[in-house]
């Protein structure tokens, strides 16, 4: 004790504290570097009294910000967009500065247009003039317009109304490496606007057959993706009618957007949430299609379990899901209620039964009549682990268990959570 009493004792004389950090302090954020600490300060300093900072739906992560080299010289310029208001009135503007060292400057403020909020921002490369220039979204009163804003450091800057669109793919359609925008406009029917140059006015619109009740939510698709064996590029577009889902495709021919046929078949009808994706990842998108395996059996009262099995398309013009026109790459089982996926590879296609009763899932095997794999699904506030059983997944609300003395490893490798 006498020892520990000196060493405090030459640590105050030394003008040293005994003092450590408030736990508080530990969890500070770290400081900002320096040169976005002054470009913060700058967007205060210049952003007018009253406007509020708005970013871009589209973007992963909201920020006060975007970062973009509308000059290409590489080095970027920071946009902020913000709105203002007046008598009610709504107004989108963005605010340019330009970075000097550790120290920005603004460089260009500008009016966009009426609106309440910022649906889209895309960036566009005009190689021609070697600079990018701004394709925008513009929310006002639930309606959403397109504008375009051209050589925006430039005197000669440009704000140029496109047109109204309800959805908007910005993607390299014609796989010609430069990206082409196609504009829904939803109606009885739906019209389809293509422009292959985004920065011309020259567009050319088909239509897509839908009526008066259907409904485009927002988990539908509107996106380009490669859709064929060939990797040809693809729209994919999907809305919803009397609770089941319709799949549509178009394609790039001489350069007109033309709808895809199957045979005599002009969309793929499926349940909803059958959306098509990538299950092998190989780059191309499989399409879904449920069945339900003979002698399925579900608890009472309820649909019996179902698959979904994809498939890729070899792109001819069969009827979908014949074995001429579309090759299957994988089965799953998804069940929605204990938000797990079994998947079953596609040489195992219809081998199994699937029977669904009280808290636990089958998967019988159709030759052998015997039990391939059950999954024990209980709520975690009554899991109680003992020796029978093994746990192989915990979820937010479940845990996920199978018999102990069985030998189900290559199943369960096949169990992926889906929360």
């Amino acid at each position: 004790m006498k020892y520990l009493f000196i060493v405090i004792s030459s640590l105050l004389l030394a003008g040293c504290s005994t003092m450590f950090p408030h736990p508080a302090s530990l969890l500070e954020h770290p400081s900002l570097p320096a040169w976005e600490q002054s470009l913060k300060e700058r967007i205060d300093r210049d952003l007018p009294k009253q406007a509020e900072i708005v970013a871009p739906r589209n973007q992963a992560v909201s920020r006060l910000y975007e970062l973009v080299d509308l000059d290409r010289n590489g080095k970027d310029e920071a946009i902020t967009f913000y709105r203002s208001e007046q008598d009610g009135r709504f107004t989108i503007h963005l605010l340019v500065h330009e970075r000097q060292g550790e120290k920005w400057r603004l460089v260009t403020r500008q009016t966009v247009a009426d609106g309440r909020a910022i649906d889209r921002l895309e960036v566009i490369t005009d190689a021609r003039h070697k600079q990018n220039h701004l394709v925008i979204g513009i929310t006002s009163y639930g309606e959403n317009t397109l504008y375009i804003i051209e050589q925006l450091l430039s005197k000669q800057r440009d704000v140029t109304k496109v047109d109204r669109y309800d959805r908007l793919s910005v993607a390299d359609l014609n796989q010609d490496r430069e990206r082409d925008m196609v504009l829904l406009q939803k109606g009885s029917p739906s019209r389809l606007i293509y422009y292959k140059d985004i920065l011309s006015k020259e567009h050319q619109e088909t239509t897509l057959s839908t009526q008066d009740g259907d409904l485009f939510a927002e988990h539908d698709l509107f996106e380009v993706d490669t859709i064929n064996a060939a990797r040809n590029k693809g729209l994919i577009v999907s809305y919803t009618r009397d609770a089941k889902m319709h799949i549509a495709l178009f394609r790039l021919a001489n350069d007109t957007l033309e709808q895809i046929r199957f045979g005599q078949v002009d969309e793929i009808v499926e349940p909803m949430y059958t959306f098509p994706k990538d299950v092998d990842q190989d780059g191309i998108v499989e399409f879904g299609h449920q069945y339900t395996p003979e002698g399925s059996k579900g608890r009472e009262g309820e649909p019996k379990p179902r698959i979904t099995a994809y498939y890729t398309w070899n792109g001819s013009d069969n009827p979908p899901f014949l074995e001429s026109g579309f090759e299957l790459r994988e089965e799953q089982y998804i069940d929605q209620e204990y938000n797990f996926v079994m998947r079953f590879p596609a040489n195992w296609a219809t081998r199994e039964t699937i029977e669904k009763r009280e808290n636990r899932v089958r998967f019988i095997n159709r030759e052998t009549k015997q039990i391939d794999f059950e999954l024990e699904v209980i709520p975690k506030n009554q899991y109680i682990a003992n020796d029978q059983k093994r746990k192989i997944k915990e979820g937010i609300d479940y845990v996920y268990v199978i018999d102990a003395t069985k030998d189900y490893e290559m199943f369960v490798n096949r169990v992926t959570l889906v929360e």
